[in-house]
C-alpha cells in the first residue's frame, strides 16, 4: 500500500491517495467509507439466468482486507438499493418498496426496521425530502418544522449543504442557493411518508420551477447520451462550498465564482466520480464527512474518495480476482471422475457431497433466488437447484445443476451443460470475430459430444435409444431406475442423470 500526498492551495485542502489490492468476486455496488472502514456491496453475475444479480456485503479494513462478510437479506436482493449513514448507523433501503435494514455491527447482521423515509437533510427549522419521478422530473420539498407547510423546487435528489444561513442544492449539472425556503413554490402535493413510502408507488409530475432560488451555477450539456460534465458532490470546508466535478478533460475540485466553476485542484489520475441514481441518501445526512465512488478506464480498478472537511483521501482498489480457467484436460478428467462417482452412488448422493466436490474444484456458486424446475421431475418435491459454474477455456464453460429434495437433501437429478464461455472483458472486435466464426464454434461442441459419447459407451455400453438429424443428436441409456441422456444442438451439449 502506497500513499501520495498533495495539496491544492496552501493549507486550503489536503489531498492524499493510497493504492489497495483486493481479491473479491463481482463488481462494486454502493459503497461508503466510515470510521476507518469500507462498507461495500459487490454484485456477482447470474450467468444466463433471468433473476437480479446476487448481492454480497463486506466490511474491509483500510488495507482492503476482508474483516467480515455479512449475509444480505432476501428483501434486499433486488436490482436497486442504497447504502447510507444516519446518526452513526449504516442503513440500506431497497429502491421500489423501501424495505430498510440497519447494520448491527456487534452481531454482524442486517436488522429490518421501519421503511426508509426520503429525508435528505434536516436542521432545527426544516426537513428536506426529495424524489425522482424519472422522465416526469423530480421534486425537493422543504417542510417547516413549526408550521408543517411544505415548499418545493425542481431539483432531483440533490446533495444538500447549509453554509451560514443559506441552503445549497447540488444536482448533476447545477448549484442552487436558497436563502429562504418559504420563497419557493408552496407545495400542492407535499411529501407525505404514508403516501410516498407505505402506499403503492407514489407518483406525480415533477416540478421544473426554481422560483425562490438563485442559480449560482448551471451547465448545459447538449449531448444527452454522452454527457461530458457532471458534478459528483459538494462539500463545505473553511466556510466555503467546494464542488467535486468531472469535465471532458479530467476530474477537479472547484468553487463557483461569478456563476462559473473555477478549478483549484485537478486529480492526476483519470478517475470518474459518480453517484448511483438509486443511492441518493448518501452523502447528504448532515455529516461533516462523506464518501463517493469513482471508476477508472480499467474495469478491475475503481475506488472511493473520502471527504472530511479540508482532508481528502483517494483510495484506489485494484481487484485481482479472476474466475479460474481449468483447461480442457483437467475439466475432462474432472468430468470422468465425477460422473463415475455420481452414477455409481446416485441413490445415496446428497447435497452435502456435491457441494464438497464442487468447492474442492473452486467452482463458482451461481444458485438462483427464483424458482427453477424441470419437466423430468414433475410431481416431486424438489427445490431450486444448486448451480455451479466452471470455465474450461476461453470458448467453453460448464454449468452443473443439482436438483434435490427439500426434506432429506437427496439428489434427484444432475444436469451438465457445456455452453459458450462469457468473457466480460471482450473487446468489440473480439465479439464481432466470435459472431463471424460460427463454424469454428460448432466444431468445438461437436468435438465435445463425440468425446462424451465415446466415454459413455465405454462405461455404459451402447445407448438404449438414439436419435439424430442434421442439427440434433440425442442418446439415452436406462439401467434400472437411472437414466442418462446426452443431447447436442449445434452450440450446446447437455448431459442429464436422473432416477425415474
Amino acid at each position: 500500500m502506497t500513499f501520495i500526498t498533495t495539496s491544492c492551495q496552501p493549507q486550503e485542502l489536503n489531498v492524499r491517495s493510497q493504492n489497495v489490492e483486493i481479491n473479491i468476486p463481482g463488481r462494486p455496488g454502493p459503497w461508503l467509507k466510515y470510521d476507518n472502514k469500507f462498507y461495500c456491496y459487490f454484485e456477482t453475475d447470474n450467468d444466463r439466468f433471468s433473476s437480479a444479480s446476487n448481492h454480497h456485503f463486506y466490511i474491509l479494513n483500510e488495507n482492503g482486507k476482508i474483516e467480515n462478510q455479512i449475509e444480505v437479506p432476501r428483501k434486499l436482493q433486488k436490482t436497486y438499493y442504497d447504502l447510507y449513514l444516519k446518526n452513526d448507523t449504516i442503513f440500506t433501503t431497497e429502491y421500489y418498496d423501501h424495505n430498510t435494514y440497519y447494520l448491527d455491527k456487534p452481531r454482524k447482521t442486517w436488522i429490518e426496521t421501519n421503511k426508509g423515509i426520503d429525508l435528505y437533510f434536516e436542521d432545527k427549522n426544516y426537513s428536506v425530502y426529495s424524489l425522482d419521478f424519472g422522465e416526469w422530473g423530480g421534486v425537493t420539498w422543504f417542510e417547516n418544522k413549526q408550521t408543517n407547510n411544505q415548499f418545493e423546487i425542481g431539483a432531483t435528489t440533490p446533495v444538500v449543504n447549509k453554509l451560514k444561513e443559506s441552503y445549497y442544492l447540488t444536482t448533476r449539472n447545477s448549484v442552487l442557493k436558497i436563502d429562504n425556503p418559504e420563497m419557493l413554490d408552496k407545495s400542492n402535493e407535499p411529501y407525505i411518508y404514508q403516501k410516498a413510502v407505505l402506499e403503492e408507488r407514489f407518483h406525480r409530475n415533477g416540478n421544473y420551477s426554481t422560483n425562490g432560488a438563485e442559480i449560482i451555477f448551471e451547465y448545459e450539456d447538449k449531448d444527452f447520451f454522452n454527457p461530458t460534465f457532471s458534478i459528483a458532490t459538494s462539500f463545505i470546508s473553511n466556510d466555503k462550498l467546494y464542488h467535486l466535478y468531472k469535465d471532458s478533460v479530467s476530474t477537479k475540485i472547484g468553487v463557483v465564482e461569478n456563476k462559473k466553476l473555477v478549478p483549484i485542484y485537478e486529480f492526476e489520475s483519470k478517475i470518474s466520480p459518480f453517484r448511483w441514481y438509486y443511492d441518493t441518501r448518501n452523502p447528504v445526512q448532515n455529516n461533516n464527512f462523506q464518501s463517493i465512488q469513482f471508476r477508472t478506464a480499467k474495469d478491475p480498478k475503481y475506488g472511493i474518495i473520502e471527504i472530511n472537511r479540508k482532508n481528502i483521501k483517494v483510495t484506489y482498489f485494484n481487484n485481482t480476482y479472476k474466475e479460474p480457467e481449468f483447461g480442457e484436460e483437467k475439466m475432462n478428467m474432472w468430468f470422468e471422475n465425477t460422473f463415475e462417482k455420481y452414477y455409481s452412488d446416485f441413490s445415496s448422493l446428497s447435497l452435502e457431497q456435491i457441494d464438497k466436490i464442487e468447492l474442492e474444484m473452486s467452482a463458482t456458486d451461481i444458485t438462483q433466488k427464483h424458482k427453477i424446475s424441470t419437466y423430468r421431475l414433475d410431481g416431486r418435491d424438489v427445490g431450486t437447484p444448486r448451480i455451479y459454474r466452471k470455465s474450461e477455456n476461453e470458448n467453453l464453460r460448464l454449468i452443473t445443476m443439482y436438483y434435490y429434495s427439500e426434506n432429506d437433501k437427496k439428489i434427484h437429478l444432475v444436469n451438465f451443460e457445456w455452453i459458450k464461455n462469457r468473457n466480460q472483458n471482450q473487446s468489440i472486435s473480439d465479439v464481432i470475430y466470435s459472431m463471424s466464426s460460427k463454424e469454428k464454434t460448432e466444431t468445438i461442441y461437436k468435438q465435445k459430444i463425440d468425446w462424451i459419447s465415446e466415454y459413455l459407451k465405454e462405461k455404459l455400453g451402447e445407448p438404449n435409444d438414439y436419435k439424430t438429424d442434421k442439427n440434433v443428436i440425442e442418446l439415452q441409456w436406462t439401467k434400472g431406475d437411472i437414466t442418462v441422456v446426452l443431447e447436442y444442438r449445434k452450440r450446446h451439449v447437455e448431459l442429464t442423470i436422473y432416477n425415474e
